[in-house]
C-alpha cells in the first residue's frame, strides 16, 4: 500500500525489548498473506489457526497485512512528533481537549491525569483521537497533525477498508454466515473510518512514586466495538487477561499488528466471538525511562445495530448463546425473545443499539465493574440499560 508522505519529521526508533523475566502471552500469529492465496490449503489453515485464537486466545497476532517496515515505523513518527517531542501546543491543547462527557465520542486531545488509576494516582496518559468527519483535508486539527493528515487518513483507511473487512469476513465464516454479512450489515461505513476512531497514545515514563503506588496504567477492560487493531511496539505493558484467569504480557511483533474483538461482536454473536479483557501495567524495570507509543483503530459498527444475537446464524441455532439481556426492576421482559411485552414498550425500546452502548460505555470510560454477577461460571459486569440489565462480559 502506497501511503504518500508530507513535512519531514524525526525518524521512530523502536526501544529496546526488555530483557526482563516476564510471563508472556501464547498467542498465535496469521499471516493474512494467505487470505488470498490461490492454495485452497493454506486458506484453511489460515482460517483454522485463525478460528483458534479468536476462540481460545482472544488475542492475535497479523502478519503480512499489507503494511510494510517503513510504512508502519512512519505513523509511529508522526505519533512521536505530535506527542513525545511535544509539537501540539498549549493552545491548541486547550482548544482541542476532548469532551467525551458532552458527546459521547473521544474526539481530540486527551490530556494527562484526566482518570484515577488508584488512590492518589492519576493517568499518565497523552492521546489524540480521530474520527471520520476529523479526517479531512479542511478538519481543523493542530497544525503538527494537520500537516499529515492525508497520509493518516490513507493508513486508518487501509486498515479499516481492507485489513478489517478481511477480519470481518473470517468472523462471518465463523459464525457460519455469508463473508460479506458483518462487513455488510453491522460495520460502519459513514465515512473513511465509519463510527470508529483511530487513536494515537503516549504513556509517559512514570516517576518511581508512581510505579509504587500503582501497577496499573489503564485498567481491565474490553473495546465496545467491532474490531480493535493495534500496531505492535516494544514497550512490555500490555497484559490479555489468559483462560486460566492470569494476566500475561503481549510480546513485541516487529512489523505486526495485535487484533482482538469488541463487545458489540461478543454481544451479537451471544458469547461466541469473545471480547477479551486486557489491561495496561507498568512496564519492566529496564524499559522505565522510555515513552511508550500506541497506536490503534478501534472500528465500530453502524449506529443502528441491535445488540441482540444474530438469530440467522447457524452456529447460533445449532450451539446456542448466552443471554446477555435480563428482565429489569420494571418488569420488562428478555428482550431476546419474541413474546409479550409490557404495554407501551417495544421490542426494539430494550436491547441497545451499538450507538447507545457506545456512547454508556464512553461515559464511563476506566469506571470499575460496580455489580458482578456470575451465570454459568462466567463473571459479568451487569448494567441497568433501557429497562433492561445488560450483561458486560468481564
Amino acid at each position: 500500500m502506497p501511503i504518500a508522505t508530507a513535512a519531514s519529521v524525526r525518524p521512530w526508533v523502536p526501544p529496546a525489548e526488555t530483557k526482563a523475566d516476564v510471563d508472556w502471552a501464547t498467542l498465535r500469529t496469521i499471516d493474512l498473506s494467505k487470505f488470498d492465496s490461490p492454495d485452497l490449503a493454506e486458506r484453511e489453515a489460515m482460517y483454522e489457526t485463525f478460528k483458534s485464537a479468536v476462540f481460545e486466545d482472544g488475542f492475535l497476532y497479523l502478519v503480512n497485512f499489507g503494511l510494510s517496515q517503513e510504512q508502519i515505523d512512519r505513523q509511529f513518527a508522526i505519533a512521536q512528533h505530535a506527542l513525545i517531542d511535544s509539537h501540539i501546543t498549549e493552545e491548541e491543547k486547550q482548544r482541542f481537549q476532548w469532551k467525551y462527557l458532552d458527546t459521547g465520542k473521544y474526539t481530540g486531545y486527551k490530556p494527562r491525569g484526566f482518570w484515577d488509576i488508584a488512590k492518589g494516582v492519576k493517568d499518565n496518559v497523552e492521546s489524540y483521537n480521530y474520527y471520520s468527519e476529523t479526517l479531512g483535508d479542511d478538519a481543523d486539527l493542530p497544525a503538527c497533525l494537520s500537516s499529515h493528515i492525508g497520509e493518516i487518513r490513507e493508513f486508518t483507511e487501509f486498515c479499516h477498508d481492507v485489513v478489517n473487512r478481511k477480519l470481518l469476513s473470517l468472523l462471518s465464516r465463523m459464525l457460519e454466515l455469508p463473508d460479506d454479512y458483518l462487513w455488510d450489515k453491522i460495520q460502519s461505513h459513514n465515512g473513511p473510518i465509519g463510527e470508529g476512531y483511530f487513536r494515537q497514545m503516549m504513556f509517559h515514563p512514570a516517576s518511581a512514586e508512581h510505579r509504587a503506588k500503582s501497577a496499573v496504567q489503564m485498567h481491565g477492560h474490553q473495546d465496545y466495538g467491532v474490531t480493535t487493531m493495534l500496531l505492535s511496539q516494544p514497550i512490555a505493558a500490555l497484559q490479555v487477561l489468559s483462560a486460566d484467569g492470569a494476566w500475561r504480557y503481549v510480546k513485541y511483533k516487529p512489523g505486526g499488528m495485535i487484533v482482538n474483538l469488541g463487545e458489540v461482536l461478543e454481544f451479537i454473536s451471544g458469547g461466541h466471538l469473545p471480547a477479551t479483557r486486557h489491561r495496561v501495567t507498568q512496564c519492566p524495570a529496564d524499559q522505565a525511562g522510555e515513552y511508550r507509543l500506541t497506536i490503534g483503530l478501534f472500528a465500530a459498527a453502524k449506529n443502528s445495530v441491535s445488540l441482540g444475537p444474530l438469530l440467522d446464524s447457524p452456529l447460533l441455532q445449532r450451539k446456542g448463546y448466552v443471554n446477555r439481556f435480563q428482565p429489569g426492576a420494571e418488569g420488562v421482559v428478555d428482550a431476546t425473545k419474541v413474546g409479550w411485552v409490557p404495554e407501551g414498550v417495544k421490542l426494539t425500546d430494550q436491547i441497545p443499539t451499538a450507538e447507545q452502548w457506545r456512547v454508556a460505555r464512553v461515559l464511563r470510560s476506566q469506571t470499575p465493574p460496580e455489580d458482578v454477577v456470575e451465570v454459568s461460571g462466567v463473571k459479568y459486569n451487569r448494567q441497568y440499560f433501557q429497562g433492561i440489565y445488560v450483561l458486560e462480559p468481564i
